[in-house]
């Protein structure tokens, strides 16, 4: 993203004092009782309209943390549509977006999610607990001991819940949650502890001069807080946990002295007071932003001052004013090229400085964690035919722990899809690899998926070795499916009659990998069929034995492959995605600083080669988001491919390390150059040009599989197995033309695969290069858009030899174009343009030019 901050004065920003951003509502349910607004300045009066009429008129405080809830005077019923608008001062805002009230059991069929003690753990003598992952305006209640403690109801979707009497030592707690009289599962079960001791000091994030609001760090999950303000005592809270935000009055002045402590149990010390200071005005930053892009219509604030306003001009005009954390943009859509200026003001400080950022066509919001969707809790058992057939299955149940009755009601609304992981060659004496993934597992099995990992360990260590040892694998894994048959259709299983073999995933890593594509291809068994297959790290045991490649067909293939991997160094998945047939769609995702054994627990060993890795925990992130959205789109049906294909970026990943290729079917495949048909003619059968001493061709992208580069490869940088073009860059005049006859790019996409080619095995040139992709109409009008607009070209990960060019997908909106030259017809496009224009010379790597409708 494109940022810079600017003084304010200097902009000669004109502002409407009466212009108020529209706020936004939370998801509204039949029966709730209440909604939630967000985005609202501070002090707004707020009107709530249902059915078109306005049924509530209320004065709010603070926007943050959790929005505003709005006790409405008789519960919603489904169809009915709510809006909100804000005033403040001579300002009103427009309603929000209609959104209509639905019932949650068309959502949630099986019953809502279950409730989440968020922050954990809790601790004898707190007094406040929060609570997460609700439905906005239901009613949620904890419990100790079985009995209830505190209630909340017309609740937020993270919810504080005051604690009477406090917890006791050793208690068991539980949160629970209902909706229309239909109750979720009940939370995990925690157990009070020991609080800390000492307690710690509270800390203070920065107090602006101005402010009405503050925020106390450093707080134990349900301690009561007492603040003193200039040695007066301001009040005592109690505080789920982490940080407490509070607003005061009058708003803060340079000369205040502001004291915290906290305390729990009534006769223990309480904590050292920490103490705040109020900052001066000036020292107000600007606010900071999320990312932005063609076509957005709101902007995500994801740091500024507590009880802030946020302001936003496009262009130098006054369009928005909001609050954390999104602001909506009302009628404005967003520009490739806009100017963004974004201040923050408290009630007594204008902001003095603006953070400008200009608008990308290309930059994906982070939106969302497919790995959150927590419904269900988890049962798991060990399994066994009595023979070689063994392993760990997870999977919903009435309540979390060993053999567990399984979910009742998922069960009414009908069979559960299944996902059969298999884990890769380690000591099974050090290292029982069947159990390293427990934790996706458990993540599939929250949201209603059966997951099963195959216990493997027989056919490692010496167990053989090259293609025999993937097939005896590929057999292991299907007999796990004939035995997960057997136990659904026993009627003294807890399987028996729950599972959907028709919605069946399959997951391996390392040879597992390899493993779960070979049983893809030969898997013949009745009433069973692969929806998607998810390679982690495979090898390619039959390319290394001068084989063919099997070719990933008739279902969803996702391969993910570690930049840093010391043990499968050629990234083998590469060739099955290059070989994949997309049904719907293949997916791969080149993830820097991780490598082979992190996404596995059991298995310890940073084999990495190149730059230090991230953390295991961070490698297990990747795996269960990533891993989520994927079986849950091909499984469930849910639309979370888009995090596959980068319309968005999961929040609470490193998915700025998170290189994607995406493919889908039917859509217009302009070159692939896989037609054999040379570099002068594409996929179309149409002509290519070069021009401007440009030097382009088709090259093999792929290794030898004895080692090296393949036959006619322009070096042995690429490790895939499919056929791209190299072009050498070197100034503005020099062009490769790809005729496309006279198509219609109005509301779709460019995608093109690329990558920077490594000249030198183990070195990485400084500085990124790049290209220009452009368009022409039949009238010879040409608009181009720079790489660096839609995410840049990436760099190749920095290790040690063998170094790789990997390609990754680039998406280019094809409104862009038109930005860039108004007279430009999208309407009659007849080439697509690649224009080579950096002066350093380095050659890039190109494939699969496709027209995409979004």
């Amino acid at each position: 993203m494109d940022e810079r901050e600017v003084p304010r004065e200097r902009l000669g920003l004109k502002e409407n004092p009466d212009l108020l951003s529209p706020p936004y509502l939370d998801q509204p349910y039949q029966c709730a009782q209440s909604v939630t607004v967000h985005g609202f300045v501070p002090h707004a009066t707020i009107e709530v309209e249902v059915a078109g009429t306005v049924v509530v008129t209320q004065p709010v405080g603070f926007p943050q943390p959790v929005g505003a809830t709005v006790v409405l005077p008789s519960p919603l019923v489904a169809g009915q549509v709510v809006r909100a608008r804000q005033k403040f001062g001579p300002g009103q805002s427009d309603f929000s977006s209609p959104i209509t009230a639905i019932d949650h059991t068309k959502e949630f069929p099986a019953g809502p999610p279950r409730p989440v003690i968020n922050p954990a753990p809790v601790y004898k003598c707190g007094i406040r607990t929060g609570v997460s992952n609700l439905l906005a305006g239901g009613n949620v209640w904890v419990t100790a001991d079985g009995n209830k403690v505190g209630q909340a109801n017309g609740c937020n979707p993270q919810q504080g819940v005051d604690i009477a009497p406090a917890y006791s030592l050793n208690q068991h707690v539980r949160a629970w949650f209902e909706l229309c009289n239909d109750p979720s599962s009940p939370s995990v079960e925690e157990s009070t502890q020991n609080p800390p001791a000492p307690l710690p000091t509270p800390t203070f994030d920065p107090i602006n001069q101005g402010a009405e609001q503050l925020i106390i760090n450093s707080i134990v999950n349900g301690a009561a807080v007492t603040l003193l303000r200039n040695g007066t005592n301001q009040g005592t809270w109690g505080c789920w946990g982490g940080s407490l935000q509070l607003g005061l009055s009058p708003s803060f002045n340079g000369s205040d002295a502001l004291e915290a402590t906290q305390r729990m149990c009534p006769g223990d010390p309480a904590s050292l007071p920490g103490t705040g200071t109020v900052i001066p005005c000036s020292s107000l930053p600007a606010p900071h932003i999320g990312p932005v892009q063609a076509g957005d219509t709101q902007i995500a604030i994801t740091s500024s001052a507590p009880g802030a306003t946020i302001k936003v001009w496009v262009n130098l005009v006054h369009i928005a004013t909001g609050s954390a954390p999104v602001v909506l943009l009302g009628n404005t859509t967003l520009k490739m090229g806009d100017v963004i200026d974004v201040v923050q003001d408290l009630p007594g400080c204008k902001g003095q400085s603006a953070l400008e950022v200009k608008v990308a066509c290309i930059d994906p919001p982070i939106i969302g964690n497919p790995a959150w969707l927590n419904v269900f809790p988890v049962g798991h058992a060990e399994y066994s035919d009595g023979g070689a057939v063994r392993g760990t299955v997870y999977y919903p149940a009435e309540d979390d722990g060993i053999d567990q009755p399984f979910h009742k009601r998922l069960t009414k609304v009908g069979r559960s899809p299944i996902v059969f992981m298999a884990h890769g060659n380690h000591c099974p004496a050090s290292d029982p690899s069947h159990l390293g993934y427990d934790y996706f597992q458990a993540d599939l099995a929250k949201m209603g998926i059966i997951a099963v990992s195959v216990d493997c360990n027989a056919l490692n260590c010496g167990a053989g070795d090259g293609v025999q040892n993937i097939e005896e694998r590929a057999d292991l894994i299907i007999d796990s499916v004939k035995h997960f048959q057997s136990l659904d259709a026993d009627i003294t299983s807890l399987f028996f009659r729950r599972i959907d073999f028709t919605h069946t995933g399959l997951m391996g890593h390392s040879r597992g990998g390899d493993a779960v594509v070979t049983a893809a291809s030969v898997i013949n068994v009745p009433g069973v069929t692969i929806r998607g297959v998810l390679a982690l790290a495979p090898t390619n045991f039959r390319f290394w034995n001068g084989l063919s490649t099997i070719q990933p067909k008739g279902y969803a293939f996702l391969t993910i492959l570690p930049a840093g991997d010391g043990d499968v160094k050629d990234n083998n998945g590469a060739q099955f995605y290059d070989q994949a047939i997309p049904a719907p769609y293949k997916s791969q995702l080149y993830v820097h600083f991780t490598n082979h054994n992190f996404f596995n627990r059991q298995w310890l060993l940073d084999e990495s080669s190149g730059p230090p890795v991230v953390s295991r925990a961070d490698h297990e992130r990747i795996l269960t988001v990533y891993g989520c959205a994927f079986y849950r789109n091909v499984l469930l049906g849910h639309g979370t491919d888009r995090y596959l294909a980068g319309y968005q970026k999961p929040d609470g990943v490193l998915s700025q390390h998170v290189y994607l290729s995406f493919l889908k079917k039917e859509q217009t495949t302009v070159d692939n150059h896989e037609d054999n048909n040379g570099i002068g003619k594409n996929s179309l059968n149409l002509g290519t040009g070069q021009s401007g001493g440009l030097s382009a061709n088709e090259f093999p992208f792929a290794q030898a599989p004895a080692g090296g580069a393949a036959l006619g490869a322009f070096n042995d940088s690429f490790f895939g197995q499919t056929t791209g073009m190299v072009a050498r860059a070197g100034g503005s005049g020099r062009l490769f033309r790809s005729e496309v006859g006279g198509m219609d790019l109005r509301k779709k996409e460019i995608w093109i695969r690329a990558a920077e080619v490594v000249a030198q095995q183990g070195t990485v040139p400084g500085g990124a290069s790049g290209f220009q992709l452009g368009v022409e109409d039949v009238n010879g009008v040409t608009a181009f858009v720079d790489v660096d607009l839609v995410g840049g070209l990436p760099r190749p990960y920095a290790r040690p030899a063998p170094t790789k060019s990997m390609l990754n997908t680039i998406r280019f909106k094809a409104d862009c174009f038109k930005v860039q030259n108004r007279r430009l017809s999208l309407s009659k496009v007849r080439a697509v343009l690649i224009a080579c224009n950096r002066t350093d010379e380095r050659a890039t790597a190109f494939d699969d030019l496709q027209i995409v409708k979004p």
